[in-house]
């Protein structure tokens, strides 16, 4: 009788872990490289000396990226794919000067300038980035 308790056992713990394990075939941002440093003095970047100014960097991250002054010298930084489709290009947020929300040309999904969508068919959040404020230099470093 153990035998038979250890075969039911085994062959329950068995079951469960293959029915756990899902294919999961989410379309992911891919992990790219951000280390970027932006001087905060030159007029490119003068959107970003207001509280909730924001502006989108073309030149850094998978799709590009999208930095907002959330509060005095808070930075948020987010990829500009949207997390609906991000593999396809036609799913690179613009900003929506009408809302200031970020918006999906090919779903039309929104999101905040918090990287929360507001607006479906995307439920994920934007993949964030760290940022790093030096009031003495008056620059931003994003990175990952």
């Amino acid at each position: 009788m153990p035998t038979a308790i250890r075969f039911l056992s085994l062959s329950l713990v068995f079951t469960l872990l293959t029915l756990g394990c899902k294919d999961d075939r989410r379309d992911w941002v891919p992990n790219v490289f951000v280390d970027v440093t932006l001087n905060l003095n030159l007029p490119t970047y003068q959107p970003l000396s207001l509280v909730n100014g924001m502006l989108i960097y073309p030149q850094a991250g998978y799709r590009g990226l999208f930095i907002h002054q959330s509060a005095f010298q808070e930075f948020k930084a987010f990829d500009l794919a949207c997390t609906q489709q991000p593999s396809d290009p036609c799913h690179t947020l613009v900003i929506d000067t009408a809302t200031l929300l970020l918006q999906c040309p090919c779903c039309s999904s929104r999101f905040s300038p918090d990287g929360f969508p507001a607006r479906g068919p995307a439920t994920l959040a934007l993949k964030s980035y760290r940022t790093y404020y030096s009031p003495s230099a008056n620059t931003l470093r994003v990175t990952n």
